[in-house]
């Protein structure tokens, strides 16, 4: 768990960072912007997920489908928050939605990469 929430902590971050400058740079809608900084943080998430947090054998072609299926998971979550969020109860995305999804949206997609994704098959 310590090291999911390492791992999770630095794609966090990336993804908030990315999500942060493309806002402050190209002044877009902050449901945009954080959906481009997803992807940062999906890719520093699952290399870090199989060689650290899970320390995984498996290979990359069973892992990953279902890994961008619990990240898809992640960016749907991420998104109808920044929708509802945002948009619909105006809370302010760079205080208030961010760092709420930043600590919600993880918890789903930790269950879903122990039990489903990074679960050892017995052999």
């Amino acid at each position: 768990m310590v090291r999911y929430g390492m791992v999770g902590v630095l794609a966090s971050l990336i993804h908030a960072g990315i999500s942060l400058a493309v806002l402050a740079v190209f002044d877009i809608e902050p449901f945009w912007s954080h959906a481009i900084g997803f992807f940062g943080g999906l890719i520093t998430a699952y290399l870090g997920h199989y060689h650290y947090s899970f320390k995984d054998d498996g290979a990359h072609k069973q892992r990953f489908p279902k890994f961008a299926i619990t990240a898809g998971t992640g960016f749907a979550l991420h998104q109808s928050g920044v929708y509802l969020l945002v948009n619909q109860l105006q809370l302010t995305y760079q205080t208030q939605a961010l760092p709420l999804l930043m600590v919600t949206v993880p918890m789903v997609t930790f269950l879903m990469s122990k039990f489903w994704v990074f679960r050892n098959n017995p052999h």
